[in-house]
């Protein structure tokens, strides 16, 4: 693994808790589930669940595609597979107030899961219960977190080569980029996107344009 990897979780030298060391961390007011609600509320939003990209893509009419999926299931794994390492999560509730000291807890070595979230201590809210999910390292399941290693970086610049030859197509996101984001990297990086297709809209009332995003 590339040294980078480690370099994402802090050493803590003194009594900060916190996950991460920026100045300014919050949460949304009434909860991710509420702002998604909200976001996806608008009526020019349709959602497909269940449906495949590689399955539907004939049938959507797409001016441009913002694509967040892998990028080598986009090219139809034209250069072979990229490699992605997975997540099992065990979610529980305990008869108790508190699970743990703090929000996050990582077990690099010590237990057979990776680490333990205690959501309490991240949201404020006060109940004799609590719940908490711990996270098991896991090679097959669902894509979350591309694997970085000099075959894989040059495996990856093949597909990068091809995502900037496609055109009205953008790649946003942890397996689209195979890189390692944190939230508020992902949300800079879907609003620069977002910045470079404006750019290249006609300007003027007549210029409303469609965009679909996949994943």
């Amino acid at each position: 693994m590339d040294r980078s990897v480690t370099a994402r979780v802090p050493t803590r030298t003194n009594r900060d808790d916190r996950y991460f060391n920026d100045s300014h961390q919050f949460m949304p007011a009434r909860g991710y589930t509420h702002m998604f609600q909200n976001m996806l509320r608008n009526p020019q939003i349709h959602i497909m669940l269940n449906a495949d990209y590689r399955d539907v893509r004939k049938e959507v009419a797409a001016r441009r595609i913002v694509f967040t999926g892998p990028i080598d299931e986009f090219f139809d794994f034209r250069f072979g597979k990229l490699p992605y390492r997975s997540l099992r999560f065990d979610h529980r509730t305990y008869k108790e107030e508190w699970r743990q000291p703090v929000a996050v807890v990582n077990y690099p070595m010590s237990e057979e899961y990776t680490r333990v979230t205690e959501y309490k201590h991240l949201t404020g809210q006060q109940y004799a219960c609590t719940s908490v999910t711990y996270e098991y390292p896991s090679a097959d399941g669902d894509p979350y977190y591309p694997i970085p290693r000099p075959e894989n970086a040059a495996l990856y610049k093949r597909y990068e080569a091809l995502a900037n030859a496609t055109q009205n197509v953008w790649f946003a996101g942890r397996l689209a980029t195979y890189k390692y984001y944190n939230m508020d990297q992902v949300v800079g990086q879907a609003l620069a996107t977002f910045r470079r297709i404006e750019a290249l809209l006609p300007k003027g009332p007549s210029s409303q344009q469609q965009m679909t995003a996949a994943e």
